[in-house]
């Protein structure tokens, strides 16, 4: 069984600028592609009603939107050609919405205590626009280059380099990931303590000629900790009560189980991706 820890002595989430670090800690869960919304929402309706009695003080609340018009994110995963960080269980990233946001990150592998580093760049002016716009296209691989050839900001690409010795030339795109996400959060005390959601997913190689012909699905959940933590919160044991409760329901309630898994490692297995 995955059991998570609580905080270690780095904190959740800083940020000087664009750049950000989130030591990301939480659980996922494999869902099946054959339930339905409807069910899914049947459980969260229930965790609505029940979520204060599994935990004291625990609430669920949702964006307005988040039913009826779930926002697709655009992700798109670069490695080395023999899928070095794949192999790490590592992971260099953009992800983007048309309406919001575009990142670039760079997440290393899950600890023993259910926690991912992730380091984040946000995009800004041209180049972000440039990633939601077109976040396949050679105009945006060659923000992400830039990004990581520069030497004047701390970004993802100075902690890549750190740690595996790579640089952006070493990279390619290798896989394109679209997720439909349907979100919830979870308050302790009408402070926020998760920012979790149920993912649709489909996948394609960009290393495959006819690739995005063959879109593959996945689903899962993921409870993670919401980033912007009050430390209050962040040092509460009712934080992983609070993940347990609901890793435990949906495993009750769907038969699935936690998995450690990155969605690029997932997106490798469905898609048969060969990194020997």
């Amino acid at each position: 069984m995955i059991n998570p820890q609580g905080p270690t002595a780095d904190p959740i989430y800083t940020r000087t600028g664009d750049f950000a670090v989130f030591n990301q800690l939480g659980l996922k869960l494999a869902f099946p592609d054959d339930v339905s919304k409807e069910d899914y929402y049947a459980w969260l309706d229930t965790m609505h009603e029940k979520v204060g009695t599994m935990v004291k003080g625990a609430e669920i609340a949702e964006k307005s939107y988040a039913r009826k018009e779930p926002r697709m994110n655009t992700g798109v995963y670069y490695d080395t050609d023999d899928y070095r960080l794949l192999r790490a269980g590592a992971v260099l990233r953009t992800t983007c919405n048309i309406k919001t946001h575009a990142f670039c990150a760079f997440k290393l592998s899950e600890d023993e205590h259910n926690v991912r580093r992730d380091h984040r760049y946000s995009f800004d002016g041209e180049d972000k626009l440039t990633i939601q716009q077109a976040p396949t296209s050679p105009e945006a691989q060659a923000a992400v280059k830039r990004l990581l050839a520069r030497t004047d900001i701390e970004h993802p690409g100075i902690h890549l380099r750190e740690r595996f010795g790579l640089t952006g030339d070493d990279l390619s795109p290798a896989v394109c990931l679209r997720q439909y996400r349907h979100p919830f959060f979870v308050w302790i005390d009408k402070k926020d303590a998760l920012r979790c959601s149920m993912d649709r997913v489909r996948v394609h190689s960009m290393r495959r000629p006819d690739g995005e012909e063959h879109e593959v699905p996945f689903s899962e959940i993921e409870l993670p900790v919401y980033p912007h933590l009050d430390e209050e919160i962040a040092n509460d044991p009712r934080l992983i009560e609070l993940i347990e409760a609901l890793a435990e329901s949906l495993r009750s309630w769907f038969g699935i189980e936690p998995i450690s898994e990155s969605k690029y490692q997932r997106a490798a297995q469905v898609l048969g991706l060969s990194t020997s």
